[in-house]
């Protein structure tokens, strides 16, 4: 029987593989940036000796990189300033990179999958590994030999997994919640603030991981940032989880009426009409 994932698990496979792709794609496009220039340097030296020596060949081995230089460093140029266009919006550092890619990698999660074919030098971890709850000894030996994917917990040192635990069960209830409220206006509102604060959070804490998990010397200093993070995110989630719970007013949601909304909305301000209609009715007949 297949044993029920952990919030970590949950968090690589539907979360980590998004930020890793971003954050190698910024990477990618300073290096296609710095590949256009190149190009272009060339194919100009290359102009200006067919202008100074006056070989044709040289003008026409000119327009190969000239062209190839102009397309790779104007995408370049756009792609790194649609990324940079929010200056808030949170980094993850070069340890937590390798970090959580290495996770994904050891653990199997897509890790070879959507172009994150890259070499990343991070160390192998390994950790004793007993029994866990719910595993049995076969589960145990199908790890051992590879036919079963290890999982964080096996990976990772007790400390380091409770943390990671714990902040991405937060982590991922916040993100739960907004795509569970798509249509929620209030949500809407605030919903990229909650996501980049969301992401500064996780990213700080993956950045202790890396760090506590090569030097397991720092746990008790780095474990402490970890636990104001991990509340700082929970206050998050349960914010978000009572504005996602609490009724809306008509007013909230006229911002964004579905077809069934929008007719009862209009059956009942039709039954608020026509009894402010009969209760004048009734006042004036009682006048009379």
């Amino acid at each position: 029987m297949a044993l029920e994932q952990t919030s970590v698990q949950r968090f690589l496979q539907h979360r980590a593989q998004p930020l890793l792709i971003g954050a190698y794609s910024r990477a990618g496009f300073t290096w296609q940036i710095i590949g256009g220039s190149i190009c272009l340097a060339i194919g100009f030296g290359l102009a200006i000796g067919g202008a100074l020596s006056g070989l044709p060949g040289l003008w026409a081995g000119a327009i190969g990189p000239l062209v190839a230089g102009g397309i790779n460093l104007g995408i370049g140029l756009r792609m790194r300033k649609k990324y940079s266009q929010n200056p808030t919006e949170a980094r993850l550092t070069p340890e937590a990179r390798s970090f959580l890619w290495t996770l994904m990698k050891q653990t199997n999660t897509n890790w070879n999958h959507s172009g994150l074919r890259v070499r990343v030098q991070a160390p192998v971890m390994q950790a004793p590994s007993p029994i866990q709850d719910g595993e049995t000894f076969f589960h145990q030996l199908g790890k051992h030999w590879g036919i079963l994917p290890k999982t964080p917990k096996d990976l990772l040192p007790r400390p380091i997994h409770d943390i990671l635990e714990t902040a991405c069960f937060h982590y991922n209830r916040v993100f739960g919640i907004l795509e569970a409220g798509r249509d929620d206006s209030t949500l809407t509102k605030v919903g990229q603030g909650a996501k980049t604060g969301a992401d500064e959070a996780i990213f700080g804490i993956l950045h202790h991981a890396a760090t506590m998990h090569r030097f397991p010397e720092t746990i008790s200093a780095s474990s402490r940032d970890c636990e104001e993070k991990i509340r700082a995110l929970k206050e998050l989630a349960d914010g978000l989880e009572r504005i996602q719970t609490r009724p809306a007013a008509i007013s909230e949601r006229l911002g964004y009426l579905s077809a069934m909304d929008a007719a009862l909305e209009e059956v009942r301000l039709e039954r608020l009409a026509r009894e402010e209609l009969q209760h004048e009715s009734d006042t004036l007949r009682e006048r009379l």
